[in-house]
């Protein structure tokens, strides 16, 4: 015959032992959130002590041994008081799960409630101290038999009144957890509830508390299933944003591979323009939090079957269906993204676009890394382009961006060889007719042609290419000036192009004069020419490469003056020798033109500074800038740019007929 007795006390020293070893198990594990690990603990071992004091109630109960009578009311008060704690451990935890947090500040979720619980669990814990001395909640008989209180009741409702706040709370928010989940934390409710009526049934047992005790175990190993899940979930996951990070969307990509439904996707690769001056106005972690915003806001706008992730920095990768990629990069064109200031304390609100590379995914064999270089490459060439947020990957695409990096390729390749050589374009004086100087350009020999610079310097620009390509150019002009001052022939000043990008190399004017100095000529030889144009660099950092090349000797030039908005400003804060005027007031020589150039000559003249027209190519053009009171000029009315055989020969015979 079953003996239900025998089979009870197993089940309660048996979970005690199972609450003892789970909570001994987990405190050497890691968890994510050190709050909910140590609330689980106290779960488990209260739990665990409270099974225990069970199983003394029944081990003792009956018993007039005056040290069993003293175990009876100890074991008893401490099932009262864990099963009372229990509860607020239980709403602790599903406030964690839920929230993250359990504070009970003015900004908690269902702060109302869990303050409710609290109150519950207060009053029972001075029920039960009271009880302790007044029998209000139980009372031991003569025969150290157990029997319930007037208050008994209370006790029950307000616990289970408090489960019943916290599976409310459960049930509003169960849309940020999974079903299962759902279920095991309401079973602290709904287990020792049909528990409880079955043990009103059948009085004698400790039915309640066992099914108490199983859901406890149930959180338990749910909760180390969760951990376990975050940990595999975490290894996906950009920290700073919470999206998805590169090991997370190309898993996810890999997960289609092969599949028909792969080719219904676009990959939008994007970058958020200029985010380093939010960095610079708001600072580093406020710019974190406008990153983490931004994420937010977009992963609502995409579906439960699409996915967003961070590559780094303010790189982000949407795969989207298509038939919603037009939807999403209409967003890209312009978002209000708002933010709590960090610094002010205050709501903020920054407007952020992007520029996009587009791959509609057209196979279904490419790995994801494949996937994502092929919309990288279209991003790429985004972000080259002024004027395009969007480019689309295209087979046309493609092989553009596989002749330009064989074109890079073969211009490595050049200045290793020494294929660019400078030729000469010279300046000449209008008074004189006389060369009086030259600018130094380069052309390409290449496979037996002579390559323009427009076919090769925007790729060099995009580089830094055009750093060697200069000292390149440099070397050989010195080269070309040492030969023609051994066969005694008159050298005039002799300009050298610097691109601005060399500008990020702080030691540059040392660099230059090493050239220079090892060629053995006279530095009044030599001038460096910048243009005005670029803006990569900041005033300051050019005015220091100028004034280092005037501290060691050189003259320095600025080219194209006029033709970008800040000129002005250039003048009256960095000292150059020379301005070389922009040939587009020369080509139009139109009234306005020609009113702007008389100011501008006037200005060098005041501020005694040497001007050179460019872009000169025809009489009448001479006749203008002879009357505005320039002197001298370059361009095709006197010499296209010549090779050194032919600048040789020139600078035999320097005088022009006019």
């Amino acid at each position: 015959m079953i003996d239900f007795y025998s089979i009870q006390l197993s089940f309660l020293i048996f979970e005690a032992v199972f609450c003892f070893l789970s909570a001994l198990v987990y405190s050497f594990s890691n968890d994510t959130l050190k709050r909910r690990k140590h609330v689980v603990l106290w779960l488990n071992i209260s739990c665990g002590l409270m099974l225990v004091c069970e199983y003394g109630f029944y081990a003792y109960f009956g018993s007039i041994n005056p040290l069993d009578v003293i175990i009876m009311y100890i074991v008893n008060a401490g099932v009262y008081y864990l099963i009372i704690l229990m509860l607020l451990f239980y709403a602790m935890l599903v406030a964690i799960r839920l929230f993250g947090r359990f504070d009970l500040k003015k900004d908690m979720p269902c702060r109302v409630r869990f303050i409710i619980v609290c109150v519950f669990v207060t009053v029972g814990l001075l029920l039960t101290t009271i009880s302790q001395f007044t029998g209000l909640l139980y009372y031991f008989d003569e025969n150290n038999e157990y029997h319930r209180g007037p208050f008994f009741w209370l006790v029950t409702a307000l616990s289970m009144l408090g489960a019943l706040l916290v599976v409310s709370i459960i049930v509003q928010y169960r849309d940020r957890i999974r079903r299962s989940q759902q279920f095991v934390l309401i079973s602290y409710l709904v287990l020792p509830l049909i528990g409880g009526v079955i043990q009103m049934i059948f009085y004698g047992n400790s039915l309640l508390n066992i099914c108490s005790g199983f859901s406890v175990l149930l959180m338990f190993f749910e909760n180390v299933i969760h951990k376990e899940q975050e940990v595999i979930k975490a290894s996906k996951t950009e920290i700073r944003t919470g999206l998805a990070n590169e090991h997370g969307y190309i898993e996810w990509l890999n997960s289609m591979k092969n599949s028909p439904d792969i080719k219904n996707y676009a990959v939008v690769f994007f970058d958020l323009r200029k985010f380093s001056e939010i960095n610079r106005k708001y600072g580093i972690e406020n710019g974190n939090r406008v990153l983490a915003a931004f994420g937010n806001m977009m992963l609502n706008k995409i579906e439960k079957d699409e996915i967003l992730g961070r590559q780094f920095g303010n790189q982000f990768v949407a795969i989207v269906r298509k038939e919603n990629l037009n939807n999403l990069l209409e967003l890209l064109k312009e978002m209000e993204v708002p933010f709590k200031d960090v610094v002010t304390d205050r709501d903020t609100t920054v407007k952020l676009s992007a520029c996009a590379g587009v791959y509609m995914i057209d196979r279904t064999d490419l790995a994801g890394e494949d996937i994502l270089i092929f919309a990288g490459i279209a991003l790429s060439e985004a972000k080259s382009r002024e004027n395009d947020n969007v480019v689309w990957l295209t087979q046309e695409l493609i092989d553009a961006i596989t002749e330009r990096k064989k074109l890079e390729s073969d211009i490595r390749n050049g200045l290793k060889n020494n294929e660019f050589k400078p030729y000469y374009q010279p300046k000449v004086n209008i008074k004189t007719g006389k060369v009086c100087g030259a600018e130094a350009l380069s052309r390409w020999h290449h496979r037996g042609e002579i390559v323009f610079p427009g076919k090769y310097i925007p790729n060099m620009e995009s580089n830094d290419a055009i750093c060697l390509l200069d000292i390149c150019i440099l070397t050989a002009v010195c080269k070309d000036i040492s030969k023609w001052l051994e066969e005694g022939i008159e050298v005039p000043q002799i300009s050298v192009n610097f691109s601005r990008r060399n500008l990020v190399d702080p030691e540059l004017p040392k660099h230059i004069d090493s050239v220079v100095s090892e060629a053995g000529i006279p530095k009044d030889l030599i001038e460096i020419e910048v243009t005005e144009s670029s803006d990569e660099f900041s005033i300051g950092i050019l005015r220091n490469f100028v004034d280092s090349l005037h501290e060691l000797g050189y003259k320095v030039s600025i080219d194209d003056f006029g033709s970008a908005s800040s000129s002005l400003t250039l003048l009256r804060e960095i000292s150059f020798d020379t301005l070389k005027i922009d040939k587009g007031f020369v080509d139009h020589a139109k009234t306005r033109d020609l009113t702007i150039l008389t100011h501008i000559v006037r200005l060098a003249r005041e501020i005694n500074v040497d001007i050179v027209a460019e872009g000169v190519e025809q009489k009448g053009q001479i006749e203008i800038l002879d009357n505005l009171g320039v002197d001298v000029v370059q361009g095709f009315y006197f010499d296209k740019p010549l090779s050194k055989d032919n600048m040789t020969e020139r600078l035999k015979t320097p005088e022009y007929s006019i």
